[in-house]
């Protein structure tokens, strides 16, 4: 793992550690959605009352951030989405944040041929809403549009 220091957001305590060697520079921010949870200053263990409340935190810390800091994120696709968002427009680039699988299996899809968007979808194949065509889902998510991409090879 590159980087001098290392952040890890998780949406709940469920969520695993990045995989390998774990840096000696280890925050973990998890979200465990209790109202009487404050983030402590500086802590390397910081728990957050909501998703809201975590994305907030991480966009006043990029403002501030050095070099060298590497993201780790785990959590369903919405929250991967959201974490991309606000690393995105701190102008983190690709090598800096990394993304664990989501941990719900269902996923947003979108038709590249009519930009429909469709949620929840669990299996590699759908019929489009808007255009009808017969949708292969693709293993890439797109972090600008914040899903997978289905694309049809008998589009209308």
């Amino acid at each position: 793992m590159t980087g001098t220091r290392h952040l890890f957001i998780r949406q709940d305590p469920d969520c695993a550690l990045p995989e390998g060697a774990i840096p000696a520079i280890l925050s973990v921010w998890t979200v465990k959605r209790q109202s009487d949870v404050l983030p402590e200053e500086h802590a390397p263990d910081v728990s957050f009352r909501s998703v809201a409340h975590v994305l907030e935190q991480l966009a006043s810390h990029l403002q501030t951030a050095r070099v060298g800091l590497r993201i780790y994120a785990a959590g369903n696709i919405q929250f991967l989405s959201d974490v991309v968002k606000v690393t995105d427009g701190a102008g983190l680039c690709v090598e800096e944040v990394f993304m664990g699988p989501p941990t719900f299996p269902a996923r947003r899809v979108m038709c590249i041929h009519c930009d429909t968007m469709h949620d929840n979808v669990s299996h590699d194949e759908l019929t489009c809403h808007g255009c009808g065509g017969l949708l292969s889902v693709r293993p890439h998510f797109s972090r600008r549009i914040g899903a997978y991409m289905g694309v049809s090879e008998t589009a209308p």
